[in-house]
């Protein structure tokens, strides 16, 4: 079976064309990804397989996805039309509100559910559906569409971890409570830290990490999350590269105020505005500040140390959810490639018996980086959302066939 993965993120898009055997074990056919250059619509084609140049009317993932489509289909580039054999077109969906709670085939009438949660994910749900549309005009709606939610992944989080303090009929009448988000990443990196453990070592009780652009944590006990950081929009919790986290929000209320600032005007500022590039004057990239940070730049340190504390908090407070955690998993951009984010992030924790390896934290390709004597195992994991995706799709179609 041939499954194309399409995960849309607010300023990428990664594509795999898998060949998904009944073993559930997935062939890379052609894999690769449209990122973001030099600012907002400017865009590249990154792939192991001679690829051409984007073109300049590329601005958009939507126009990137028809791009990357027609490129694949092109006989006279791979030998043969890539996607005359793909079974199902694979989605990864940020917010699927209530109504999403599993892995779904989407029609027509799922697609208009879905649009009706823009607001709720302004950054990600909206991109998503603009590279659904393109898949839908060039192979036509006999290719099934299979949307997988992150929000799908904590539909059993346990109402006390769900329910916001606010008045029944903000739920009731308008769905105000915890999703939570990132739910593929943080599935693929508590089964990955678990299968790298010593026989014998105990893993029942994860602290996960997805720190990248976006950042959430989660824990996890067994095979069953019990808290995240993320809330009703992807804006709670983590310090991200341009979202706030947590924030009180009677601030909000009197900027509203004081500025005569709209609704849209806010929620711009939160998503677009904010995070580490509003602390740092400019800048959401983890590896500038650092490098600024080295030449005595205050806003840089600054924007680093509130971002590693928060974190460090919500690492504390899950590890105190879960009564001890077995194992704590970083991932993501900046989760993979900062061991100064990792040392700073664990460092503080040695009363609680948690400590890393410095030296294997430094590594090219850092790993297993607890030390010897830890509590917990300290993980650093490449996540691969695409086999999460390939699998959950796979399931459905078995199913339905």
């Amino acid at each position: 079976m041939q499954l194309l993965v399409l995960n849309a993120g607010s300023s990428s898009l990664k594509f795999d064309l898998l060949e998904w055997s009944g073993t559930g074990v997935a062939r890379p056919l052609r894999s690769g990804a449209v990122v973001e250059r030099a600012g907002p619509g400017s865009f590249a084609l990154e792939s192991a397989a001679p690829a051409p140049p984007l073109p300049a009317t590329v601005r958009t993932l939507g126009a990137a996805a028809d791009f990357v489509l027609a490129w694949l289909s092109d006989a006279s580039a791979h030998g043969r039309d890539l996607l005359a054999q793909v079974a199902a077109t694979v989605h990864r969906i940020v917010h699927g509100g209530e109504l999403f709670r599993a892995t779904t085939r989407l029609g027509a009438s799922e697609l208009a559910a879905l649009a009706a949660l823009d607001e709720l994910a302004p950054l990600h749900n909206p991109p998503a559906l603009a590279v659904i549309a393109s898949v839908r005009t060039r192979l036509g709606d006999a290719t099934p569409l299979i949307g997988v939610f992150d929000t799908a992944y904590y539909a059993t989080l346990p109402e006390a971890a769900w329910r916001y303090a606010v008045p029944a009929r903000w739920y009731q009448d308008f769905g105000v409570r915890r999703y939570g988000f990132h739910g593929t990443a943080h599935r693929y990196l508590c089964a990955a830290a678990r299968a790298r453990a010593r026989p014998g070592k105990p893993t029942r009780r994860v602290v996960s990490l997805q720190l990248g652009r976006g950042c959430s944590v989660t824990a996890t006990l067994d095979d069953h999350p019990i808290a995240t950081s993320m809330g009703f929009t992807p804006l709670e919790g983590l310090v991200m590269g341009t979202r706030c986290g947590d924030l009180d929000p009677g601030a909000l209320l009197h900027v509203m105020e004081r500025a005569a600032l709209s609704p849209a005007a806010m929620r711009a500022a939160l998503n677009n505005d904010s995070g580490l590039k509003g602390l740092s004057g400019g800048s959401a990239d983890m590896q500038e500040l650092l490098r600024r940070e080295q030449q005595g730049d205050a806003r840089a340190a600054l924007a680093i140390e509130i971002f590693c504390r928060r974190a460090r908090h919500y690492l504390g407070a899950f590890t105190s959810e879960l009564g001890g955690v077995d194992v704590i998993a970083f991932g993501g951009g900046i989760g993979e490639h900062s061991p100064q984010i990792r040392h700073r992030i664990v460092r503080g924790l040695e009363w609680a018996g948690i400590t890393i390896d410095e030296e294997a934290n430094r590594a090219r390709d850092a790993a297993s980086i607890g030390a010897p004597g830890s509590r917990a195992a300290v993980e650093v994991v490449r996540v691969d959302e695409a086999s999460v995706l390939a699998e959950e799709a796979a399931a459905l179609l078995r199913r339905a066939a």
